[in-house]
């Protein structure tokens, strides 16, 4: 377990979002399910990226990487064994993959992981001849009776699901369709995938009920640049709104950008430039009440309840129970973090509602064991005006390697202990 103690000051200059890790996995394993090469730069590099990076080693792919870019090249082979660790994207986009490719493979996991839902995904991709078992961390898949024809999968349980059906589809080929039943939760993510996969060649056509997917991949040597990811960039925002009198500009961050997370630039007040490189600057100042739909943008949440916790006017979290089932249960971290600092809470729970409380506790410690909850408590220690002490901070590079180095060059006091 490592420790820092985070002080506070006042933030200034610029720097630039990490690569998404959802926009880098996606490339990763559909250029290696593909085999197709692919050149990606400014990518992350973080714990949940170099799972994807592994998967596409055990499956005959050569992965080269530099300073923060990779290529791929080779042909895909089947593999006996994968480690998805902790990432549940990576785990459940590669279920379709190694399902379309009709493969027989075991995938071990994280405990932590292997308590989150899988099984709806699972039993969709069983209609079409998959059969599987799970043996405490390690779920056995047997793609080898796989035949094409449509996939129904409920989309409220997780967009993943969805994607990894849209991955199926594109693997199995035979203009596959893809059945939506009830609401996608996070449906942006889903488009993050048809966005990234029609890249490849297959396109993914929405339908009344659906998707349908087609066409077939063209193995030719692709570019592509990571877009800086909007979910973390939320944590330099908050701390931009509350710490910095002069303002900070975040780079890297594409105004075009299919990342549902992208949507935070119409909660927060900032000032953008418009272009394609997409920087934007955000300073200290009263803020409105800000809502965050947990259902749309789970992993906005934590830094928006940070930005409501020393705000007057407060936040809105719609929808909270959808954070229950990320790598920790948000949901309640989320009200911790808000106790510890003294802020009132209001919980209807179809509700979070979160303000600045009469007077500002100041903890001399947190303890959070989830990489974006680790983040919002280093923000929000930040916020208080007094050092805290932060435990668990190398999950912090599970998303975002670089957030200490980061925060520490923008003006913040940063030591490890």
């Amino acid at each position: 377990m490592t420790s820092v103690l985070v002080s506070p000051g006042d933030l200034h200059g610029e720097v630039s979002a990490p690569g998404s890790k959802s926009f880098t996995q996606r490339a990763v394993l559909i250029s290696a399910f593909s085999s197709t090469p692919l050149s990606l730069s400014n990518v992350a590099f973080c714990d949940d990226d170099m799972v994807s990076i592994e998967i596409a080693r055990k499956c005959g792919l050569a992965v080269s990487t530099s300073k923060a870019s990779l290529k791929i090249s080779g042909e895909f082979r089947h593999p006996d064994r994968l480690y998805a660790g902790e990432s549940g994207t990576s785990y459940r986009l590669v279920i379709g993959l190694l399902a379309g490719k009709r493969c027989t493979v075991d995938i071990e996991v994280s405990r932590q992981l292997a308590r989150r839902p899988i099984h709806p995904l699972l039993n969709a991709l069983s209609e079409r001849g998959l059969t599987y078992s799970m043996n405490d961390l390690t779920l056995h898949l047997d793609g080898s009776r796989i035949t094409s024809g449509m996939i129904r999968i409920d989309g409220s349980e997780s967009s993943q699901f969805v994607s990894s059906s849209i991955l199926f589809q594109s693997m199995v080929g035979d203009n596959g369709i893809v059945r939506i039943i009830n609401r996608i939760a996070a449906r942006g993510y889903v488009n993050l995938t048809a966005v990234i996969i029609s890249k490849f060649g297959p396109s993914v056509t929405e339908t009344v009920d659906g998707f349908t997917v087609s066409g077939e991949f063209h193995h030719a040597p692709l570019s592509l640049s990571v877009d800086g990811d909007f979910s973390s960039a939320g944590f330099l925002f908050a701390g931009g709104l509350l710490c910095s009198p002069d303002g900070i500009i975040v780079n890297g961050l594409r105004h075009d950008s299919v990342q549902p997370d992208s949507s935070i630039l119409q909660m927060i007040p900032c000032n953008g430039e418009g272009n394609s490189e997409g920087s934007y600057t955000v300073a200290k100042r009263p803020l409105e009440v800000i809502t965050v739909d947990a259902a749309s943008n789970p992993d906005l949440a934590p830094p928006i309840a940070v930005l409501g916790m020393f705000s007057d006017a407060g936040c809105r979290i719609m929808n909270p129970g959808r954070l229950r089932g990320k790598e920790s249960d948000r949901y309640a971290d989320i009200k911790k973090l808000a106790h510890a600092f003294g802020s009132r809470i209001q919980d209807s729970g179809d509700l979070l509602f979160i303000r600045k409380g009469d007077s500002t506790i100041f903890p001399e410690s947190l303890d959070f064991t989830e990489h974006r909850m680790i983040m919002a408590g280093i923000i929000a220690g930040m916020a208080s005006g007094k050092p805290v002490m932060h435990s668990n901070v190398e999950k912090i590079t599970k998303s975002y390697p670089s957030f200490l180095s980061d925060l520490k060059r923008l003006g913040a006091g940063v030591d490890f202990l």
